[in-house]
């Protein structure tokens, strides 16, 4: 009986790369964002004081988006940092309603 012996050969596996959660965050963000834009031009406001602060709004709220998406995989403390400003946002949202449900403002 004769041992059959054979020598290891490097086999490379060559594999479709996934898209990363980080991209896929980004590029919703795009239609997110674009789409919130578009909805100026289908729907326009009535002044253009209205549209200047619509868009400073979708552009604030974009730099945002994507400055939390994009330091959330930085690592474990990018991690912390991003849920601990999405909790302050959170609690501050329903602080302010609250606070207004109970001091209307007057017109």
């Amino acid at each position: 009986m004769d041992t059959n012996v054979q020598t290891s050969q490097n086999v490379r596996v060559v594999t479709k790369q996934e898209v990363s959660m980080r991209k896929l965050l980004n590029i919703i963000g795009i239609f997110i964002f674009a789409g919130l834009a578009l909805t100026n031009l289908t729907n326009p406001l009535p002044s253009s004081d209205y549209t200047k602060e619509f868009l400073l709004f979708i552009g604030g709220s974009a730099i945002t988006y994507y400055t939390l998406v994009n330091v959330y995989f930085i690592g474990e403390i990018g991690r912390r940092v991003v849920l601990t400003i999405l909790f302050v946002l959170g609690s501050l949202s329903i602080f302010m309603a609250i606070y207004l449900a109970t001091k209307p403002i007057s017109h």
